[in-house]
């Protein structure tokens, strides 16, 4: 009866014992690609432009990929060429959906145009695949995103930016596939 009773007690601890977490930091570089409403001073969209930007994104906390996830991303941008935005803040991952979340942000940036910087913030959401690498700390994020951007300087006024994220790991594959193709 005791060796019973010792056994309950010793399953009941190992079944309730607090687990630790596991969180992994996952890290993303991805390129952009789309158009960009330029509005200056009360036009909203004076002119439509092409968007090329990189983004580089760190999210922490998350354990799996039905978890929410937060932390901060780097980015540089332009509109055809005209001007440069870089910049920072943060991103938080929402997991409406385990393979396709959704993630949104905000933060500051420094508009370079006619060879003057002038501050900005911005405000973004985008909805696309995102995995999550449970060996790793690198994991592949792609889609859509819309991106509100505020700014100041010699030229103020909103920007509207839509814009396809692509993985830059992703466009790796072909070269990858043709070294391996040499190979073999």
């Amino acid at each position: 009866m005791r060796a019973a009773s010792l056994a309950i007690a010793a399953l009941v601890l190992l079944v309730a014992a607090p687990r630790s977490a596991h969180a992994r930091v996952q890290n993303s570089a991805s390129g952009q690609l789309g158009v960009v409403g330029v509005g200056a001073d009360r036009d909203f969209w004076a002119k439509t432009r092409v968007n090329y930007g990189l983004r580089l994104e760190s999210v922490w906390f998350r354990e799996g990929p039905k978890d929410f996830g937060i932390g901060p991303y780097v980015e540089a941008r332009t509109a055809s060429f005209g001007h440069g935005d870089y910049g920072g803040g943060l991103v938080a991952v929402l997991p409406v959906h385990h393979t396709f979340p959704l993630w949104i942000g905000g933060g500051g940036f420094a508009r370079r145009e006619d060879a003057a910087f002038g501050p900005g913030f911005n405000g973004f959401v985008a909805w696309g695949g995102r995995s999550f690498n449970h060996h790793g700390s690198y994991a592949m994020a792609y889609g859509l995103l819309l991106d509100g951007r505020v700014h100041r300087g010699p030229v103020p006024g909103f920007d509207l930016v839509m814009t396809a994220s692509v993985d830059l790991q992703w466009l790796s594959y072909p070269v990858l596939y043709a070294i391996s193709a040499l190979r073999h």
